[in-house]
């Protein structure tokens, strides 16, 4: 009796559900969810993320590479993490923010190769040891980070100085596919605005007939459109949209 009572409590013992213990993969993969492909990159930015080093990571590619989409997603995710949208920003005064966001661990700063070359120097010894010295006219700032790192996007590798590109890791991203396009489309929109597949994927069709694989347009005309939107009213929303839209990127000057 004795025996056989220790065997069925074994039983029960051996019955009972292990907890399953993630992977730094699987939570690389659950964490960047929202973002179609590029499994393999997801997983080197979250060994960034949770790394006790001063990481600094570039990507490069083309509009249309879900690079900014990967920085949002840090972005919102991620506690202790600033944004900047170089397009709209100079390097000092990036430094300039930094000054009341000095524990922030991780700088994310979309679009760097707008910033001039020539403030790109700010940049330089914050990325190897943290420390912050800049002196211009009758500025003067001074001040240590613990072990920053800086996520960054670029469109173009060549407009950034040779010291700031050899102190990232850089990762060249190729413009996706039409096919890619659209189910980058439908995982983030169902994901992100529960909007149903079909409309997603419609969305996604729709400014490929423009010739257009803009995401940020893509996120923008999807905080427009209604579950209970047809095509015809998705379609004209897109049309509006893109009638008064300007491409800045195209008319900049350098």
């Amino acid at each position: 009796m004795i025996f056989h009572s220790f065997r069925k409590d074994n039983s029960r013992h051996e019955q009972k559900q292990q907890p399953h213990i993630y992977t730094l993969e699987e939570k690389a993969l659950d964490f960047f969810h929202e973002i179609y492909s590029y499994n393999d990159l997801k997983e080197i930015l979250y060994r960034g993320i949770v790394s006790e080093h001063n990481v600094n990571i570039l990507l490069v590619g083309p509009p249309a590479t879900a690079k900014s989409l990967l920085l949002q997603c840090i972005h919102e995710k991620v506690k202790d993490c600033i944004y900047y949208d170089a397009a709209n920003s100079s390097g000092p005064g990036i430094i300039h923010d930094l000054v009341n966001h000095r524990n922030a661990r991780i700088i994310l700063i979309d679009e760097i190769d707008k910033i001039n070359r020539k403030d790109q120097a700010v940049f330089y010894s914050m990325m190897e040891t943290g420390e912050v010295n800049i002196t211009k006219k009758e500025t003067s700032i001074k001040f240590k980070m613990d072990n920053p790192k800086i996520f960054a996007t670029s469109n173009s590798i060549e407009r950034l100085t040779k010291p700031l590109r050899s102190r990232f890791s850089v990762y060249n991203l190729q413009e996706y596919s039409d096919r890619e396009f659209i189910k980058i489309c439908v995982t983030l929109l169902t994901s992100k605005f529960y909007l149903p597949s079909i409309l997603s994927a419609l969305i996604a069709q729709l400014l490929l007939e423009k010739d257009d694989k803009d995401i940020r347009k893509v996120l923008n005309i999807a905080k427009l459109v209604r579950p209970e939107d047809n095509e015809n009213k998705i379609k004209r929303v897109i049309e509006t949209y893109l009638k008064y839209q300007t491409d800045y990127n195209k008319t900049e000057s350098n």
